[in-house]
């Protein structure tokens, strides 16, 4: 009876609320497996982005939010299970991995390129924008969902043996994060130095960048997040994070930069800080948990305002910030 009113009660807690105790307690062993997992989510959502391009928007956008979403719907659907054996694991499976694999910057962006992109009708940028914008939130509220039924479906067909697995003993659980963060910033650092600066170097620098994204967006959490009603620290991540990223696109395509490093460079904060700070899976997280409809209304509206009444203002005014690019 008990373990029954602990299962519906943490089904109706909020997003603060659900942070592992540990992650409360300990906030040093909750950052490491952000760390890592801000690594694997960085790549995984570059790799979806060679799925569609700058001159296809919706598909450039769509795929890394319904992905992350998945995830997140999955991990949060056995939340109770994985603080029970691991409880790092959800933190870092949560707000770093599918927190660094969405991006709200990255549907912000696009679906200005949408707007503002060649057309030959006067109603094909406005139904282009809207379609970006919408397509993308409510695939990822789709993905969220279906992540969800597929973790019941999934684990539900081995309940018996998973509830005797141990994903790893407490002394692989306290060395694993600390051994993994040894081995991977000097092997990221050589990687920086060494390798010559090509097409693609800005995947090894979005790599090294996507932890402070992840940890900022983790902090603002923390400090920001009081009324469980509106999240104010992930809108605060979403809007500040958008506005970084507007501000290195418009550095990378009006000033003349000559070195190809420090191209690189910038879209690697573009890619690696400002996507790992902005999180959609997070925030459909927050629209599903928070219990007052009107509330969600406020909460979705108001971040998507701030960012795209800047957006679009300044888009208008200068035509280059977002154009395709090449």
């Amino acid at each position: 009876m008990d373990t029954e009113m602990e299962v519906e009660n943490l089904e109706n807690v909020t997003v603060a609320e659900t942070e592992p105790a540990v992650a409360q307690q300990h906030r040093l062993s909750s950052i490491m497996p952000i760390i890592i997992f801000s690594y694997t989510g960085v790549l995984i959502r570059l790799g979806l982005a060679f799925l569609g391009n700058n001159q296809a928007p919706l598909s450039a956008a769509f795929w890394p939010n319904f992905v992350g979403c998945f995830i997140m719907g999955f991990v949060v659907e056995q939340k109770i299970h994985i603080h029970q054996h691991f409880a790092q694991l959800y933190i870092g499976l949560t707000t770093g991995l599918c927190g660094s694999i969405t991006t709200f910057s990255g549907v912000m962006y696009n679906s200005c390129v949408a707007l503002f992109g060649p057309s030959s009708h006067l109603t094909y940028p406005i139904s282009n924008y809207l379609s970006v914008i919408i397509s993308v939130f409510s695939a990822s509220f789709i993905g969220f969902i279906i992540g969800r039924h597929a973790s019941i479906f999934i684990l539900s067909l081995s309940s018996k043996s998973t509830k005797k697995v141990q994903y790893l003993n407490k002394s692989v659980q306290i060395w694993l994060f600390p051994i993994l963060i040894f081995i991977s910033i000097p092997l990221l650092v050589l990687l920086a130095v060494l390798l010559p600066v090509s097409h693609y170097t800005y995947f090894i620098y979005s790599i090294i960048f996507a932890p402070f994204g992840s940890l900022t967006r983790y902090i603002l959490s923390i400090v920001f997040n009081i009324n469980s009603n509106f999240p104010l620290g992930t809108l605060l991540a979403n809007v500040i994070g958008s506005y970084i990223y507007l501000g290195m696109v418009a550095i990378n395509q009006y000033v003349n930069i000559t070195s190809p490093l420090v191209k690189q460079i910038i879209i690697s904060i573009i890619q690696g800080y400002c996507g790992c700070l902005t999180t959609v899976s997070t925030f459909i997280l927050e629209l599903d948990t928070i219990k007052k409809r009107r509330y969600i209304y406020a909460y979705a509206i108001i971040t998507v305002l701030f960012i795209q009444i800047v957006y679009i203002i300044l888009a208008a005014k200068f035509s280059f910030l977002c154009s395709p690019q090449s």
